[in-house]
């Protein structure tokens, strides 16, 4: 098999993986009008190479990954929408990170990455704004992970 092919097996497995229901997985969901966002923050350490090198993001324990799709839900099934992140993420110290958050489409998915930098064990808080491109409302989206880092 093609290097690019199994590489696009992997991303969109990890895509599918990603859009299930979250029952035993670190992936979180919030709610917005006629919106849904699922988010997952993970260390890049735990990335498979493939994905990591095919989206050239470094495999570290002081590398997180923040991950995020905007899906429509006003119809029968959820569809997925493009949308204006933003963000940060601030330890318990203050120290405070701006996101630079870069779109991926792959077939039907549309998602967007984050990465973002962990400093030791410590608790994150992460502050978005989340702006579906097809309507004329922005959400805040704030939550906290805990991080161990070796």
């Amino acid at each position: 098999m093609k290097l690019a092919y199994k590489i696009g097996l992997l991303v969109g497995a990890a895509v599918l993986l990603f859009l299930l229901p979250s029952r035993g997985r670190g992936e979180q969901l919030q709610r917005f009008d006629d919106y849904v966002v699922h988010y997952n923050a993970l260390s890049a350490d735990m990335l498979p190479a493939e994905v990591a090198a095919a989206y050239k993001i470094p495999r570290s324990s002081k590398q997180g990954l923040l991950n995020i799709a905007v899906q429509r839900t006003d119809g029968a099934e959820p569809v997925a929408v493009t949308a204006r992140i933003s963000g940060s993420v601030a330890n318990l110290a203050g120290q405070r990170s701006e996101m630079t958050v870069r779109e991926i489409r792959e077939a039907d998915a549309i998602y967007y990455l984050a990465e973002f930098p962990v400093r030791g064990s410590d608790t994150l808080n992460f502050d978005l704004r989340i702006a579906p491109t097809d309507s004329t409302r922005s959400y805040t989206l704030k939550f906290s992970k805990n991080y161990v880092t070796e």
